[in-house]
């Protein structure tokens, strides 16, 4: 399992903007030397759902959140076509072309339609695990006290 490898899912970053709560995730991935992956669909994705009314009232500055992600992430231009992983929101199908694509060890999302086909993806490709927001931060908090 490549452990250092993730791919976080939009709603991950999000998650993090709304809290006001991204350095904590930037903390994770540099004091983990965490190698996360980004590609221009991740980007694009990220900006129209900063953009949706309901979120407007936690004033993310955009451009910020975008430059957080770009400065944190390796972008990666993903290889078309793709495969359809997600049947029932083909729009999901880039995280894990994009986790598949760049060997990376985890896909990190909170997405229900990911979620959904995750039995099948790990089974279908064993080095991929998919998790949640919580197992990715258990996994570093345990790492963390076991350190002291």
């Amino acid at each position: 399992m490549r452990v250092n490898r993730f791919v976080l899912d939009v709603n991950i970053w999000v998650s993090y903007f709304i809290a006001s709560k991204h350095e904590v995730l930037l903390r994770l991935i540099y004091e983990n030397e965490l190698t996360v992956f980004s590609c221009d669909e991740l980007l694009f994705e990220l900006e129209r759902v900063l953009k949706y009314e309901h979120l407007k009232k936690y004033k993310i500055n955009i451009r910020e959140a975008l430059r957080i992600v770009e400065e944190s992430s390796c972008n990666f231009k993903i290889s078309y076509p793709i495969k359809k992983y997600i049947p029932n929101d083909p729009d999901d199908n880039y995280v894990i072309a994009l986790a598949l694509q760049t060997n990376s060890g985890y896909v990190t999302s909170g997405d229900k339609h990911i979620l959904e086909e995750k039995a099948k993806l790990e089974k279908k490709f064993s080095k991929l695990k998919i998790i949640t927001k919580a197992e990715f931060e258990a996994m570093f908090t345990r790492k963390q006290g076991n350190r002291k």
